[in-house]
């Protein structure tokens, strides 16, 4: 389309009163870094580009100066860019233009850019379509599918083929192409803008919303200010389809303050915010953790009527849940998938569980048990865990038993995890043991299968209790007497270990003693805990013979007491003189090396030896040496034992006349009567000699 003269006529400056001759250039930053047009000479620059014949606008790719070829680079930077100066312009001569068929295209590349991959000729078929035609489809192209390379070979066949002029359109095409996430450049869009601006081409409201859209997918904050600022100036009003574009470039450079701030003038405009802009926003703002703003524009979005996608649902409901966000997690559930708009899989349901639990939000987590039963997956043991910790969160113990009674009628056997909830509950809200116990025998009452999980729960908290009320020891042998008419299952060793810790902290022995006859008369088979539990217990009374039994039992069946259970033996039989107190506390098994044995053995170290157990002792060996018969093992442990002390008093000796030597050469050579000297002055040492 050929371009036409602007008349400033009266018509015009009453259509336009702020209107003056400068305004094309005034207010319009410039691109380009090089000389710029005087003012008082913009006017006549402006008329001569209109008036004057066209001017060449070649590359300087080309390897002759002087060649008046007109080629379009396709790398990332695509510019139309004039050779020669303003005062070297000759006519355009299309005889030239077959001056460069013989020159490779590799030959036009500067170094750098010979290391790529060439990119691809012009399809052969261009050559056979009608300029029109080709406009048209580079206008397509670019609006639908923004490809530098395809621009650019639409562009060679126009430019290069036949002779047409570099026009806006094309300018904008190429600004447009530049949109194309993998060969785009915001380098490339001012290198246009500043040759257009060179060849006297203004940029109209089209081009300028193409640099932003290109600015929307390679952010340049610079850049889309300079454009922005140059929309206001001549007037233009920035369109909806700018202020997308401003948006993306904003969340792109993860100015989210602005970009909301943006989004709400968007609103207050009337403009509808599109669901590419809103799902751009609430992706960063999820791969950022703000869920809470995330909630909010959702809820916004629906309050509006607009949807949103099925994969961002999905999307926000996954990062929300395995971030533990309620809020969000609960809007998305209730919104979607409570309306089967929504179908998530087994392991996202399984996260909005823990959600669920965590908040104590027991609806919820029904609402997905409900979910999981229609789309026929059999709840698992953790899910049921979940619901009971929500349950127990909320307050409701009784529902948190009944979901325990239901897993158990469900052939999912209760572990020692699954109660830890609802334990944690009843020490922190101080529910009476009674008062649990109570709601057990109601929902035996309701035909329901009580496990022995739920009555061990209570029992454990008989056990917490004991320490600072010591009567609950009565309480808790009531409930062993009650278990077998309530729970189905027989008490296993780890219900006589609890009651056996119960009797420890309350020092209640008679009460331990009467748990270990039960045990010996149902035949239940010991482990570590209930050894450990009778070692302590028997020490704590003061009987170090039964505890060195224990002991030796324990020992007898290949296993060795835990570290607590060393330390306390240690500490119980370090201030007691009775011969087991001293054979558990020099045992091999419980002097492993630990800080207490370290002091015990220093302690020992200096206590002088008891001449009479030595003597004793001796006189022992000699009668067994003399009768020829043969020591028990208590004898030869007590051997052992007097040889070790023996050993200790020999090196506590060996150590004194060390030091008593030490000492010795010292005042023999007069150390201690050392006096400093050359440090201090004279003066000083000689007013303290006067002193």
């Amino acid at each position: 389309m050929p371009r036409t003269t602007l008349v400033l006529d009266g018509l015009w400056y009453c259509l336009c009163p702020s209107f003056n001759a400068a305004t094309f250039n005034r207010a319009t930053p410039s691109f380009t870094a090089g000389r710029r047009i005087p003012k008082h000479d913009r006017i006549t620059a402006l008329r001569s580009s209109i008036s004057d014949p066209p001017r060449r606008c070649l590359t300087n790719f080309t390897p002759r100066p002087t060649d008046a070829t007109i080629e379009i680079v396709e790398d990332n930077r695509h510019t139309f860019t004039n050779s020669s100066s303003s005062s070297d312009q000759q006519p355009f001569d299309p005889d030239d233009a077959g001056a460069q068929d013989n020159v490779r295209p590799g030959d036009l590349l500067s170094p750098m850019e010979r290391l790529t991959k060439p990119p691809p000729g012009v399809p052969k078929y261009f050559k056979h379509l009608p300029s029109q035609r080709l406009e048209n489809r580079l206008q397509e192209r670019v609006a639908r599918y923004p490809r530098v390379l395809s621009a650019t070979q639409i562009l060679r066949v126009l430019i290069r083929d036949r002779h047409v002029r570099p026009e806006m359109r094309h300018y904008r095409g190429l600004i447009l192409a530049n949109s194309d996430p993998e060969r785009g450049s915001p380098q490339a869009v001012r290198a246009l803008l500043k040759e257009m601006e060179e060849n006297g081409i203004p940029a109209d409201s089209g081009t300028l919303h193409a640099a932003l859209q290109v600015l929307a997918v390679h952010p340049d904050y610079l850049l889309r200010q300079e454009i922005v600022r140059t929309l206001r100036d001549r007037w233009l009003p920035l369109s909806p389809a700018g202020w997308h574009f401003v948006v993306a470039g904003l969340i792109r450079e993860h100015q989210f303050e602005l970009a909301l701030d943006h989004v709400e003038q968007m609103e207050r405009k009337g403009m509808v915010v599109e669901n590419w802009l809103h799902s751009l926003l609430i992706y960063y703002l999820c791969d950022f953790g703000e869920f809470d703003e995330v909630v909010r524009l959702m809820r916004s979005r629906t309050s509006q009527g607009l949807d949103m996608s099925s994969e961002l649902w999905l999307y926000v409901l996954e990062v929300a849940s395995a971030a533990l966000h309620y809020d969000t997690t609960r809007y998305i559930w209730r919104q979607m998938v409570e309306l089967r708009y929504l179908h998530p899989g087994y392991p996202l349901c399984s996260n909005v569980l823990s959600v669920a639990a965590r908040a104590g939000d027991t609806e919820l987590a029904a609402s997905v048990i409900r979910f999981l039963v229609e789309v026929n997956v059999q709840p698992q043991l953790d899910d049921y865990e979940k619901m009971v910790e929500a349950h127990a969160v909320s307050g409701s113990l009784y529902s948190a038993f009944e979901v325990l009674c239901k897993m158990h009628m469900a052939d999912i056997a209760v572990e020692h995890r699954s109660t830890r909830a609802i334990l944690t509950h009843l020490l922190q809200s101080r529910t009476t043991p009674r008062g649990a116990w109570t709601m057990l025998k109601q929902l035996k009452a309701t035909k329901l299968t009580v496990p022995l999980g739920c009555a061990k729960v209570v029992l454990e908290m008989c056990e917490h209790e004991a320490l600072d009320n010591p009567s609950v020891v009565y309480e808790g042998i009531a409930f062993y007497k009650e278990l077998y008419a309530l729970c189905p299952g027989k008490a296993d060793v780890t219900v006589y270990n609890i009651l056996l810790g119960m009797c420890r902290r309350a020092r209640n022995t008679e009460a331990g003693m009467f748990i270990a006859k039960e045990m010996a008369s149902l035949g239940v088979i010991p482990d570590q805990g209930t050894f450990e539990h009778l070692i302590v217990m028997c020490l704590e009374a003061g009987n170090f013979e039964s505890g060195y039994m224990y002991l030796q039992d324990l020992l007898g069946r290949g296993i060795r007491p835990g570290e607590e259970t060393r330390a306390a033996i240690r500490e119980l039989c370090s201030p007691s003189e009775d011969q087991f107190a001293s054979r558990l506390r020099h045992h091999p098994q419980i002097q492993d090396g630990s800080v207490g044995c370290l002091v015990d053995e220093i302690s020992n170290t200096h206590e002088p030896p008891d001449s009479t157990e030595q003597e004793e002792g001796n006189g022992k060996e000699e009668s067994f040496h003399r009768s020829g018969q043969t020591p028990t093992q208590a004898e030869m442990e007590r051997q052992a034992l007097h040889k070790l002390r023996r050993a200790a008093a020999k090196e506590r000796r060996k150590r004194k006349r060390r030091l008593a030597a030490i000492a010795q050469g010292q005042e023999e050579e007069g150390w201690l009567d050392y006096e400093p000297g050359g440090l201090i002055p004279e003066d000083q040492l000689n007013a303290k000699s006067n002193d």
